[in-house]
């Protein structure tokens, strides 16, 4: 165990020792809902998490895993608020209306053990324990960016009234570069694409092929913007509940999937950039102004929702 990680579970410790409880406790069973299918490719490297801490934390924590067939997505983080599943793994999209500034790890540029190291962690764990009841304990997908692809060209960067799939997250964006964002679920954006009800969509680097849009998409805008980020968390009254031994390894199987997470995220969008290439999808250059614009919007609309709360974060999220 390097310093920094040795550093950062010893801050962890500090604060679990608040809630500390005997150790040796019987192991305890955990339900987890995922707000996608096991299949995807999202929630694949959620259950690779849940896979290593089942492993390595034997006869302490045992985790299992629901989908939406179980828990309906949109559902999900209330139900993990009020004690009827154990864990969530969800966007932070999802639960705005009670977390305003939750999603502030989503326009984060630095890494999720540095928002560990300089307090960042903390003050989103605080924050989520206030608004939902929720022990923060990690997040995957961060710097897996969206992007915006669509199924014929734009014209001089922009889109003017294309219909583009869309969600709350690049609404306004989308509506700068002149589109007009359309609201309907993952599974019918085939169907959408097929019969060009709509011209495009929002999605992350990895995963079209899940789908199928693959088959209609043509060009994929280049740089992304916005990080996919899914926390993990915990209901903080079960997090108190837990046995000092148990909170321990949770907490440090989250600082390691931290440490292993960079490594993680570059294999696949490897693997993933070049199945879109293989399907000819073309990327197109759009120049580095394209990702801040977008995620200076997007912290204005944050910042709507808890102003203080994201100026105080957001130097602390910027990177190095």
């Amino acid at each position: 165990m390097d310093q920094s990680i040795r550093r950062a579970f010893c801050t962890a410790a500090i604060v679990a020792a608040a809630f500390a409880t005997p150790a040796g406790a019987a192991e305890v069973k955990l339900k987890a809902a995922a707000f996608l299918p096991v299949r995807s490719i999202v929630t694949r490297q959620f259950v690779r998490f849940v896979d290593e801490v089942n492993k390595q934390c034997a006869g302490k924590v045992n985790i299992s895993v629901v989908g939406p067939e179980a828990v309906p997505s949109l559902e999900q983080w209330n139900a993990l608020k009020n004690g009827v599943v154990d864990m969530h793994y969800g966007p932070p999209n999802y639960f705005r209306g009670a977390a305003p500034a939750g999603d502030v790890i989503s326009v984060a540029r630095n890494e999720s053990a540095e928002q560990r190291e300089n307090g960042a962690w903390a003050m989103i764990n605080e924050y989520y324990n206030q608004k939902i009841n929720a022990w923060y304990l990690t997040h995957l997908f961060n710097g897996v960016r969206f992007h915006l692809y669509t199924t014929k060209p734009g014209k001089d960067g922009k889109f003017e009234g294309m219909r583009l799939r869309s969600v709350p997250i690049y609404d306004a964006f989308f509506k700068s570069l002149g589109a007009q964002p359309v609201r309907m679920a993952p599974p019918a954006v085939y169907t959408a694409l097929e019969r060009g009800a709509v011209e495009g969509y929002g999605w992350p680097l990895w995963g079209i092929q899940d789908f199928g849009w693959d088959k209609y998409t043509k060009f994929r805008h280049d740089p992304g913007f916005i990080s996919a980020s899914v926390p993990i968390i915990v209901n903080l009254d079960k997090w108190k509940g837990l046995a000092a031994d148990q909170r321990d390894c949770l907490t440090k199987m989250s600082i390691w999937v931290e440490g292993e997470w960079p490594k993680w995220r570059a294999g696949e969008d490897a693997i993933q950039k070049a199945a879109q290439a293989k399907a000819g999808i073309k990327t197109v250059d759009m120049g580095a102004d394209f990702a801040r614009q977008a995620e200076e919007i997007y912290w204005q609309d944050l910042a709507k929702g808890d102003p203080e709360f994201v100026k105080k974060i957001r130097p602390l999220l910027s990177g190095k």
